[in-house]
């Protein structure tokens, strides 16, 4: 399969690919234990709540549009509220049956749905060296993940966090067609509103409205929209420069980062199953971000 020479946009997405899942694992950080066992919609509400707010104010003081160019705003609306807003819903909704470990291992599925939709939408077929950083980001990941929690789910566990998976995919793909001209700072205030707004629907519907507990909750609460607020900034930026399926596979650089960060604040030790891993996800990185676009074959008659 042709692959490109390795550009400027190539380069920058993939940082921003690296950012998004540094982001992200400092959420995780900071929202661990908020929740014992309590539905999450109330908690979820706040943080994307708060991340659609900081974003505002960034689209503002830096004159950013607060709305999206014609012919993106429905499809963003409904990525945030059928997308990201059931996804996580569906994530923390599979940790209270299930350990972490096993449920992000299951929602890690995510690049292999990205991957698979992505060629049947565009009649793409993925470069080979695409196809084996996916099974290093996968495989590293599943390395990394179990060697620190083990395999301890229900069914219902299972089903959520596969669903979950599925979501998030829906949700990559959306918005990696939908989002071609919008600013990265609108769009990701829109799916942070609607994300919201669902969580919102959500705890009202089924009567489950559950405040954190804790002293330190109000800020855990807002720290976690403060890098959710950057961690969607660099996603939208990421997915503009390269598309669903690489920020997909970089994106697996989350765990490896969550657990770095844990043995930082929280003195968990890092093991050799870490390292392992974390070899394998960094190597799929580096060939994602080295590897152009999958090859279109134009399809049979």
């Amino acid at each position: 399969m042709k692959t490109r020479a390795l550009s400027r946009t190539d380069l920058t997405g993939s940082i921003l690919a690296v950012a998004m899942g540094a982001l992200f694992a400092c959420v995780v950080i900071f929202g661990k234990n908020l929740l014992h066992g309590e539905a999450p919609f109330t908690l979820l509400f706040m943080r994307f709540g708060v991340t659609a707010a900081l974003i505002g104010l960034v689209a503002v003081s830096t004159r950013t549009p607060l709305v999206p160019v014609r012919g993106e705003r429905l499809g963003l609306a409904l990525a945030g509220l059928l997308g990201y807003g059931i996804e996580s819903a569906l994530y923390f909704g599979a940790l209270n049956h299930g350990s972490a470990a096993t449920v992000t291992l299951l929602f890690y599925l995510y690049p292999v749905w990205v991957m698979l939709v992505a060629s049947l939408l565009d009649r793409q077929v993925p470069a080979r060296i695409l196809v084996l950083a996916l099974v290093m980001a996968l495989g590293g990941g599943a390395i990394v993940i179990l060697g620190g929690g083990g395999v301890d789910i229900t069914t219902l566990g299972v089903v959520l966090a596969v669903l979950c998976s599925l979501a998030y995919t829906a949700y990559l793909v959306a918005a990696d067609r939908v989002a071609k001209r919008s600013a990265p700072v609108t769009t990701g205030m829109w799916v942070a509103a609607g994300a919201s707004l669902a969580n919102l629907t959500f705890a009202l519907v089924s009567g489950m409205w559950t405040l954190p507990s804790g002293a330190m909750a109000p800020l855990r609460v807002f720290a976690m929209g403060a890098f959710t607020a950057g961690a969607f900034i660099c996603m939208i930026a990421s997915l503009q420069r390269i598309g669903a399926v690489r920020n997909g596979i970089i994106g697996v650089l989350e765990p490896l980062t969550v657990a770095v960060l844990a043995a930082v604040f929280l003195g968990e030790p890092i093991t050799a199953s870490v390292l392992i891993g974390g070899v394998l996800i960094l190597g799929a990185g580096a060939l994602a971000t080295v590897t152009g676009r999958p090859h279109i074959r134009e399809p049979d008659v």
